[in-house]
C-alpha cells in the first residue's frame, strides 16, 4: 500500500524527518566512547516537540579531543550537556575545560524511552547516524517471541545520548515555574 511498516520490536516509530531545527530551548546529550563512537546530540524543545540533531559521532576521541570539538561547534560554558554518568572523570575534565557538563539521569532506561515516546520527535535529515540507529533500535525478544521492555544493547550511542538529554532535562519537575 506504499506505507512504511514497522515491527513490534521497533522502539521509536513516531519520529519524523525535518530539514532543520527551529529556535527553542536547547541542550545536549553526550554518550562517551573510544572504540565505539562518542555521540553528541543537540536537543531543541519547541512548542511541545523535540528536535534532535547529530552534532558528533566519532571514534578514538580523547577528552581533550572532545573538548576541542565542542569549542569548534560553538558550545558555550552555559550550554547544558548531559553526559553518560558512567564516566565521572570525563565529565569533570569537560567541566574543568569550561563546559557545563553534568551527569545524566539514566537509572531507568524504560522511563527515558517512555519520555521520548510521549512527545512528537523530529530528526534532521543530516543526522545520518541518529536515523540509522533509530531504525534499528529494538526491544529484546525472549525465546518465546515475547517482546521485553529492554532495548537490545547494540549500535545505540546516539539513542543513549538523546535519551540522556531528554529524560534528564524534561522528566524532573521545574520548581522555578511552581514557585515563581
Amino acid at each position: 500500500m506504499g506505507m512504511r511498516g514497522s515491527s513490534k520490536e521497533t522502539i521509536y516509530t513516531h519520529w519524523k524527518p525535518c530539514k532543520e531545527v527551529p529556535e527553542g530551548e536547547t541542550w545536549y546529550g553526550l554518550d562517551f566512547g573510544y572504540n565505539n563512537p562518542s555521540a553528541l546530540v543537540k536537543i531543541v524543545h519547541h512548542e511541545g516537540n523535540i528536535y534532535a540533531e547529530e552534532m558528533l559521532y566519532q571514534t578514538k576521541l580523547t577528552t581533550n579531543d572532545l573538548a576541542e570539538k565542542l569549542k569548534e561547534m560553538g558550545i558555550g560554558r552555559y550550554d547544558e550537556i548531559f553526559c553518560d554518568n558512567a564516566e565521572p572523570k570525563t565529565i569533570e575534565e569537560l567541566y574543568r575545560a569550561g563546559f557545563n557538563a553534568k551527569p545524566c539521569d539514566k537509572k531507568d532506561v524504560k522511563e527515558g524511552i517512555r519520555k521520548i515516546k510521549s512527545m512528537p520527535l523530529y530528526i534532521t535529515d543530516q543526522s545520518v547516524n541518529i536515523v540509522k540507529e533509530i531504525k534499528s533500535y529494538k526491544w529484546k525478544i525472549d525465546k518465546n517471541e515475547v517482546v521485553l521492555d529492554e532495548p537490545v544493547k547494540f549500535n545505540d550511542h546516539a539513542m543513549d545520548a538523546m535519551r540522556y538529554a531528554v529524560f534528564t532535562k524534561l522528566a524532573k519537575p521545574n520548581y522555578e515555574i511552581l514557585v515563581g
